[in-house]
């Protein structure tokens, strides 16, 4: 027993030097440090915390761990939900899943409160957001719907600012971003062209949303300004990029096999499908047919290091969505901007370059 309060007055005298040590939003060590620390269990430290918690001088935050509060955030509490809403249209894309869920990782690891909602038509996040207090920032991902002015007037009565995944979204206070699709797509049809090609085919989604549309334009201007003109090989698929199934792939392949020597693909997020969807028109990427895919570069289950890929790093794209998020968290007056990612080309061997 005198062990046990030795042992609590230890905790004790050890945790006020740390507190009186520490800055207003400073972080304090985890629970199960402080656990390690002293070689006791969690109720114990909880114990030793406890009067600091119930003094206001800590802040305890699930899974934002312990910090010296800060008595500016005082006024703060009761006005806000949480510091973010992350709002998501739910989809099929396994990549924009997987976006989501790792900035959620990357906030909460800097102590920020979150809630996270999925929705399939405007009208539940509408109803939700009419019962809830504000949020420091909520950031949207639309995944190429459109954004209605109900749903934006909802979002600008309860966000202090907007952060949107795409950058099909502009003219608005928001801050969007993404990539510029059509860039990487005439990046990836000289490529081609240069390496020989002159039947350059373009697999998207058939989707009206002004990323995709623009990219089919855009594709159809690169055929017919080329000398002499060429054959407009637009394949197009009825789902949104990121949701394409495998019998889509293969019938929409297996139909133009034969009229095109080189292909550009956009939304394929699962390697795989294409993959099999070749195998099955009887074509091996870079022998019987040169492959680009527009994509993540560094998303290994997209590319599965076979496939040349064009587009941007998803670690920049998480990079840059926390500091954006974190900058107007902080207060920082920068204007809302379109922040385009940079684009490159990774090779896999899935393109010729031996053709001339």
């Amino acid at each position: 027993m005198a062990h046990d309060r030795t042992k609590d007055r230890e905790i004790a005298d050890w945790l006020a030097k740390e507190i009186a040590a520490l800055q207003p939003g400073d972080r304090l060590p985890r629970v199960r440090d402080i656990m390690g620390r002293f070689g006791v269990g969690q109720r114990r430290v909880e114990l030793a915390l406890a009067p600091y918690v119930e003094a206001g001088q800590i802040t305890a935050r699930r899974g934002g761990g312990l910090r010296i509060a800060d008595p500016s955030e005082a006024s703060d509490r009761a006005e806000y939900e949480a510091d973010v809403l992350i709002l998501y249209r739910l989809s099929d894309s396994r990549l924009a899943r997987n976006l989501m869920q790792e900035i959620e990782v990357r906030l909460r690891s800097r102590g920020l409160t979150m809630l996270h909602i999925g929705y399939d038509t405007e009208t539940k996040p509408i109803s939700l957001l009419d019962r809830m207090q504000r949020f420091r920032v909520c950031l949207l991902q639309l995944h190429f719907e459109t954004l209605s002015l109900a749903f934006l007037a909802a979002l600008h009565a309860h966000a202090d600012h907007l952060v949107i995944d795409g950058v099909s979204v502009t003219g608005i206070e928001a801050d969007g971003i993404g990539t510029n699709w059509r860039e990487a797509l005439t990046v990836a049809f000289f490529d081609l062209f240069h390496a020989g090609h002159r039947r350059i085919g373009f697999l998207t989604s058939s989707h009206p949303a002004r990323q995709i549309a623009m990219a089919r334009r855009e594709y159809g201007l690169l055929c017919r300004t080329l000398t002499p003109a060429r054959e407009d090989l637009l394949i197009e698929v009825d789902r949104l990029p990121g949701e394409y199934t495998r019998a889509e792939l293969s019938a929409a392949i297996s139909g133009a096999a034969g009229r095109m020597d080189a292909l550009i693909a956009w939304g394929v997020v699962e390697g795989y499908l294409l993959e099999s969807a070749l195998a099955e028109a009887g074509l091996v990427p870079g022998r019987d047919i040169s492959v680009i895919l527009l994509g993540s570069t560094d998303f290994p289950s997209e590319h599965r290091n076979m496939f040349d890929v064009i587009g941007n790093s998803n670690a920049a794209k998480l990079d840059l969505f926390e500091n954006v998020i974190l900058d107007r968290m902080r207060g920082r007056s920068r204007r809302v901007e379109t922040h385009y990612l940079p684009i490159a080309l990774i090779r896999h061997g899935s393109s010729r370059a031996d053709l001339e």
